[in-house]
């Protein structure tokens, strides 16, 4: 029989610290799991599921991708040099509209702003209730072609092959424009009425910073003192194969802030002669580059917003305990978050105010010293931050009083647009009715990256939701602002049930 030694254990020998840091340790323990079961509890109920009102029809998605083919080739390019715009072709866009949806055009009241500007209004049962708005810009970006990047078919065809309808528009964002007219169609061929006034408002310069379109559209709500229960823009897209963590499930991410936009000019300017002789200070070439470094070498703070806080506490029901235990007390891991986030591009840009050297020009010929060096700085801002905050911060770490710093002036700036709270109705609205037509999806508030035209009507609401409910994994969003963009018939009429189960609750 084996032996075995046995160790006296004598409380009175452990040493009293010690003691304490043990204590210590298992209340802290204790906090963290308390915390993540509390979380866990908390977004772990399934919402109530939006089913069709009897009478409602499911899509018709073949006729649906005809007429939405249709819009896909009528080439609405926006371009930052404006003598490249075809005027005509936004206006030919909005007669289709006519032309496909000709319950909408009788029942709606539409009103053409300019050719860059649509609104439509559906009035509804109760005048008492206030409007919701759904915004949509009919623009696209140039589909040019550049070495090696080809279109596997014409990006302004709106060919239909295999399940896939192609072309310039698909995914940003005509797909939107087409949902509700559709939907609005189909609901209106079945004697619908919407309890409260549902407003369409369609830009035809999103792409190019919006003045023309959202800009005037916004501007004339104001006049007729219009305040809107929420609304709904682009933004936000259901991603797939994207989050590790989730273990396959998509995620359905609703766009509740988004991140501000401003480009800087930093000018350096010097004394122009022969390049023979410089000065001891360097050229405007080299003490702007010197700025650059010194830019370069100190982007802006990280930190977690608390939108981005309340996505990743949504994520606890649906990873592993101990990434759950991390997400539900980021009290305490925001360090450790914002550190793995740096670490890739994507997650950086969510969690603080980019700055990117865009643009760097300076001199005309290699013997002749420049009298001037200039470039282009563009910040996506974090909610938080600001554009003077920006300015100032840039003047103090360029450390030359002879660099400037100025607005750049190409494309309207903005301050970061508000975050709106997810409990409000519009995003339950959104939950609930994803529950019924992607019940895989975990839905969560999101920071939205871009420039949106909601930036224009953020005042005119409490809550702007910026989402569309296409399933996307990465190689599709690269399509985006890139070649071969196109959508699937699923993901169409997977959409389609969405809007016609979300405007049925309105």
């Amino acid at each position: 029989m084996p032996s075995y030694s046995y160790m006296d254990f004598n409380l009175g020998e452990i040493d009293m610290s010690s003691l304490f840091v043990l204590l210590v340790l298992a209340a802290f323990g204790l906090i963290l799991a308390a915390r993540y079961l509390f979380v866990r509890r908390c977004y772990g109920r399934a919402p109530e599921s939006v089913s069709l009102p009897a009478g409602f029809a499911e899509p018709d998605i073949d006729g649906f991708s005809r007429r939405f083919s249709q819009l896909i080739q009528i080439p609405t390019v926006s371009w930052t040099d404006h003598s490249k715009r075809d005027p005509a072709l936004f206006v030919r866009f909005q007669d289709k509209l006519k032309e496909l949806y000709p319950k909408v055009h009788t029942t709606l009241e539409r009103t053409v702003i300019s050719e860059f500007g649509l609104v439509y209004r559906w009035k509804g049962k109760n005048s008492g209730k206030k409007p919701v708005l759904f915004l949509a810009h009919y623009d696209v970006v140039p589909a040019e072609e550049k070495g090696d990047e080809t279109w596997q078919v014409p990006p302004f065809s709106g060919e239909i092959r295999d399940g896939i309808l192609w072309g310039r528009g698909t995914l940003d964002i005509k797909c939107m424009i087409a949902f509700y007219m559709e939907t609005a169609e189909s609901l209106i061929a079945i004697g619908f009425q919407p309890q409260c006034d549902i407003y369409f408002a369609f830009g035809g310069d999103e792409e190019i910073g919006g003045p023309e379109g959202a800009g005037v559209i916004s501007s004339q709500f104001r006049e007729q003192h219009l305040k809107f229960d929420f609304i709904m823009d682009e933004g936000g897209v259901i991603t797939k194969d994207q989050m590790a963590f989730l273990k396959g499930k998509p995620a359905a991410l609703v766009g509740m802030a988004e991140k501000g936009f401003v480009t800087f000019k930093i000018r350096a300017t010097g004394e122009s002669g022969h390049s023979s002789m410089p000065g001891r200070e360097g050229t405007a070439v080299s003490r702007l580059a010197r700025g650059i470094v010194r830019l370069e070498k100190r982007p802006l703070q990280s930190r977690l917003d608390p939108v981005m806080r309340e996505m990743l506490e949504r994520y606890v029901p649906f990873v592993s305990p101990g990434l759950g235990i991390i997400f539900a007390n980021l009290w305490f891991f925001s360090s450790l978050i914002r550190l793995v986030f740096s670490k890739n591009r994507v997650t950086d840009s969510l969690i603080r105010t980019t700055q990117a050297v865009t643009v760097f020009k300076a001199g005309e010929q290699e013997n002749i010293l420049p009298g001037e060096a200039f470039c282009l700085v563009n910040h996506r801002i974090l909610p938080g931050d600001t554009m003077a905050g920006i300015k100032a911060r840039h003047q103090q770490v360029l450390k030359d009083s002879s660099l400037s710093v100025a607005d750049a002036g190409h494309w309207p700036s903005n301050d970061p647009i508000p975050a709106s709270r997810a409990t409000r109705a519009g995003f339950d609205l959104i939950r609930s009715v994803l529950a019924a037509t992607h019940p895989d999806a975990v839905t969560t508030p999101f920071l939205v990256n871009g420039s949106t035209d909601s930036k224009y009507y953020a005042d005119l609401t409490d809550q702007v939701l910026r989402f569309c409910p296409l399933v996307l994994t990465p190689a599709d969003v690269g399509t985006i602002h890139g070649i071969n963009e196109k959508v699937s018939l699923e993901n169409l009429e997977k959409g389609l049930a969405f809007y016609l189960r979300l405007f049925s609750r309105l």
